[in-house]
C-alpha cells in the first residue's frame, strides 16, 4: 500500500475519533466550564492517529514531517512574515462572518480569562503550532506534495479548513493551509510554519489577554471620568456594530490587507532565495514540474520508480511508483463528506451568535489591525 492511502485513512481516522471525542469535550464543558481542557482533549485527539501512523510506518519522525534547520536570518524574516500576512487571514474571517456563524468568540475568550496568558499561550500557540503542523503539512502535505506539489497544496489545506467544522474557521485556515504549504517549500522545513502559527495564535493570546488590562490601567491613571473603559468599550463595539457590512470591512481593513500582502510576498521570495528554493517555489506552478538536485525538472521521464509503490524523498529527488498515484482515495471521500455534513449540521444548528460574542469578535480584530 502506498503511503499516500495510508495518510488519507489517517486523515478518516482522525475525523471519527474526533466525532467520538466531541461527546467527551461536551462532558467535559459541561463539568469544567472551561474551553481549556476542551482544547486540550482537541489536541490530544488530532495527534493520536498520525503517532500511530508513524509506529506502523516505521519512519524517521523528522524526516516523515520534514524538520530540517533554517537559517536565523530566515527565523526574522519568517516572524515578519507572520505579521505580514495576518492582515489578510483577518479579512477573510471578518468577511466570512458576514455570512456564516461564529462561536469562537467566546471560546478564545474563556481560555484567557479563566486560565492566564501562560498556560493560554502553550494551548492555543504552542501546542497547536506543533500538533496540527506536524499533522497536516507534516504528515498530509508532505506525502501528497512527493505526488504533486501544487495538488498537495490545495488538498492539504482544504483538509486543514473542513476538520475545524464550521464555515467561518472553514475560510480562513483554508487560506492559511495554502500560504503555510508554500512557506515549507521556500524553506524544505516544517520548523517556518510552526514559527508562524505561534506568533499568529500567540499575537491573538496576547492582544486578548492585553487590552482589557490596558483600558483599565488608562482609567486609574486618568480617572473614570475621563477615560471610563466600560463606556469607551461600549463606543467602539457600537460603531463598529452600526457598520458592519462587505463595503465598511474592505475600505477599512482592504487596504491594509493589501500593502500586507505585497510585503509578505517580497518577505517570502526572500525567505526562499536565502534558502536557494526560489526556482523549486517557481517550478511549483510550471506545468512541467520542479526541479530535482541534480537540477533537472523532475517530469514524467526522468521520474525514479519503486516496485513497491512507495512513495518517498531521497535527497531532495522525487521517487514515485510505476502506476500513477491518485491524491483522492475511497477513505478521504468518506472523511470530506462526514466534514462537510457536519460543516452544514454545524451552521444550522449552532445558536446564533450573541452581540456580546460579536462585540468581542470584532474590538479584538480593529485594535489588532487598526
Amino acid at each position: 500500500m502506498n503511503r499516500v492511502k495510508s495518510v488519507n485513512r489517517v486523515f478518516l481516522a482522525t475525523v471519527l475519533i474526533s466525532i467520538m471525542g466531541s461527546f467527551i469535550n461536551t462532558w467535559i464543558l459541561q463539568y469544567s466550564d472551561n474551553y481549556f481542557w476542551v482544547l486540550l482533549m482537541s489536541q490530544i485527539i488530532l495527534i493520536v492517529p498520525s503517532l500511530v501512523y508513524l509506529i506502523i510506518q516505521k519512519v524517521n519522525v523528522a524526516q516523515a514531517i520534514r524538520f530540517h534547520k533554517i537559517k536565523i536570518s530566515n527565523i526574522v524574516l519568517i516572524i515578519i512574515f507572520s505579521y505580514l500576512i495576518s492582515p489578510l487571514m483577518n479579512l477573510i474571517n471578518a468577511i466570512s462572518m458576514l455570512y456564516v456563524k461564529n462561536d469562537t468568540a467566546d471560546f478564545m475568550n474563556s481560555i484567557v480569562s479563566n486560565s492566564g496568558f501562560l498556560p493560554s499561550l502553550i494551548m492555543v500557540a504552542f501546542i497547536p503550532c506543533i500538533f496540527e503542523e506536524s499533522v497536516y503539512r507534516g504528515i498530509f502535505y508532505n506525502e501528497y506534495s512527493k505526488v504533486n506539489p501544487l495538488k498537495g497544496i490545495f488538498l492539504s489545506a482544504f483538509l486543514f479548513g473542513i476538520i475545524h467544522g464550521n464555515l467561518n474557521q472553514f475560510s480562513y485556515a483554508f487560506a492559511m493551509g495554502i500560504v503555510f504549504a508554500l512557506l515549507i517549500e521556500a524553506t524544505d522545513s516544517i520548523l517556518a510554519t510552526m514559527i508562524v502559527h505561534f506568533f499568529i495564535n500567540g499575537t491573538s493570546v496576547l492582544v486578548m489577554s492585553l487590552y482589557p488590562t490596558l483600558f483599565k490601567l488608562l482609567e486609574n491613571l486618568y480617572g473614570s471620568e475621563k477615560f471610563n473603559a466600560d463606556e469607551l468599550m461600549k463606543s467602539i463595539n457600537s460603531e463598529l456594530l452600526d457598520n458592519i457590512n462587505l463595503e465598511y470591512i474592505i475600505q477599512s481593513y482592504g487596504v491594509t490587507a493589501l500593502i500586507a500582502t505585497a510585503l509578505a510576498f517580497i518577505v517570502f521570495r526572500t525567505i526562499a532565495k536565502n534558502s536557494g528554493r526560489w526556482e523549486h517555489v517557481k517550478g511549483i506552478f510550471r506545468k512541467n514540474g520542479v526541479k530535482g538536485t541534480d537540477g533537472r525538472l523532475q517530469t514524467e521521464s526522468n521520474f525514479n520508480y519503486t516496485q513497491e509503490g512507495d512513495i518517498s524523498l531521497l535527497d531532495n529527488s522525487y521517487i514515485v511508483p510505476a502506476q500513477r498515484v491518485r491524491l483522492i482515495t475511497i477513505s478521504l471521500i468518506i472523511a470530506i463528506v462526514i466534514c462537510i455534513t457536519l460543516m452544514i449540521i454545524n451552521e444550522i444548528n449552532v445558536p446564533e451568535v450573541t452581540e456580546q460574542s460579536t462585540e468581542k469578535f470584532y474590538t479584538i480584530i480593529h485594535f489588532f489591525i487598526k
